[in-house]
């Protein structure tokens, strides 16, 4: 792991479909991806999962350029894993 590596975690979140918020939710926090997703692989196909990957000691905030509210995440890495949707 080089020290830029440090500086992440990766997480990995369940995404439900229900229609209830919030609708994700986090299982998992590594400090490789290559653990995070060989992790994944151990989790049931039967749902859906993002991987994200968040920074240390930095804040990610975004905020709306006009207005000034805080409204999201900024400069975050996510993957999108669809077990669940390629079951048919």
């Amino acid at each position: 792991m080089n020290a830029q590596d440090s500086n992440f975690v990766w997480t990995i979140f369940v995404v439900d479909n229900s229609g209830r918020f919030p609708n994700f939710y986090p299982v998992g926090l590594f400090t490789t991806r290559e653990k995070a997703l060989e992790e994944m692989q151990l989790l049931p196909k039967d749902m859906n999962y993002q991987l994200l990957r968040f920074p240390i000691n930095r804040l990610f905030a975004y905020y709306h350029k006009k207005t000034g509210k805080l409204i999201g995440m900024d400069d975050i890495y996510h993957e999108h894993v669809h077990f669940k949707d390629d079951i048919q």
